[in-house]
């Protein structure tokens, strides 16, 4: 339950923040028509014991990531970062369960409504090559199987 509140606040603190952001950028919405943030919570995918998997939570059409992260239960998360094109965040994730069972993961992205500058989009880009690298060496340490 404590693992559930934590990310009931993060959620929360992340949809503020993004509202912030929005509203900093110009980014608001017109009468409640659209909406500025919008929070998405993407497909469960099952991880098997021994392999890691990705997850992602994709932005509507019209919206980029600002934040995001994982409601993993007891996957353990090995990156969480936003797609290299900023459409939404993706969680990697394994599952060593010494009894053998196959648990389930997701993400979460918070996005808003607007396009990203391109600063975001270099930083983005660059991001995602540390975590594809991050990704691989923990592969190797942990001999792990790619899902």
């Amino acid at each position: 339950m404590p693992k559930l509140i934590s990310i009931v606040t993060a959620s929360a603190l992340a949809l503020l923040g993004a509202s912030s952001l929005a509203g900093a950028s110009g980014s608001t919405t017109t009468k409640g028509k659209i909406p500025a943030v919008v929070p998405v919570l993407g497909p469960m995918v099952d991880v098997p014991v021994g392999q890691f998997v990705q997850a992602f939570a994709y932005c509507p059409k019209g919206y980029y990531v600002t934040g995001g992260g994982a409601y993993n239960g007891a996957i353990t998360e090995i990156a969480s970062s936003p797609t290299k094109d900023l459409r939404g965040w993706f969680v990697d994730g394994t599952n060593n369960d010494p009894q053998g069972r196959t648990f389930q993961h997701r993400a979460v992205a918070v996005c808003v409504h607007g396009s990203p500058s391109s600063s975001a989009r270099t930083s983005a880009a660059v991001q995602a090559s540390i975590v594809h690298r991050a990704e691989h060496e923990f592969a190797a340490r942990h001999e792990t199987v790619g899902g």
